[in-house]
């Protein structure tokens, strides 16, 4: 009888095993080899020409890296990283070159990030002009 559940035990942690093995193999090859995730990057952003996010950068361990008190957000694959010179994308997202979707400003005060857009006469005029050629 104490035969049969020291091998029933043995084949339990197998399994065990096994499954945590088969799921550590898949997030690899998910994350890895396939990239099957998403990268947020941020842009620096001229606020007279579009709408940014805005945070207080003069306290430099509120913010980070990059440094950038106004930026924009651009989503893309991860896979499409690697067509980015120096880890900038904001070249090629700008220009298409690689598929990124630019990540609409929305108000977060728990992160300290705020809108902006100081629209400048010539900006007013050139998105009149932009709206009206949509059309």
């Amino acid at each position: 009888m104490e035969g049969q559940v020291k091998k029933s035990n043995n084949w339990l942690i197998i399994a065990l095993l096994s499954c945590c093995a088969i799921t550590i193999l898949v997030s690899f090859y998910f994350f890895y080899f396939k990239k099957n995730y998403d990268f947020i990057i941020e842009s620096p952003c001229d606020t007279t020409k579009e709408e940014c996010f805005v945070r207080d950068c003069t306290n430099p361990d509120d913010c980070p890296p990059n440094g950038l008190s106004e930026f924009k957000r651009f989503s893309l694959k991860a896979s499409d990283f690697k067509y980015c010179p120096n880890e900038d994308c904001t070249e090629v997202c700008e220009t298409g070159q690689i598929k990124c979707e630019q990540i609409k400003c929305t108000e977060d005060p728990a992160m300290g990030e705020s809108c902006l857009f100081e629209a400048t006469e010539s900006s007013v005029e050139s998105n009149a002009e932009n709206q009206f050629l949509d059309k």
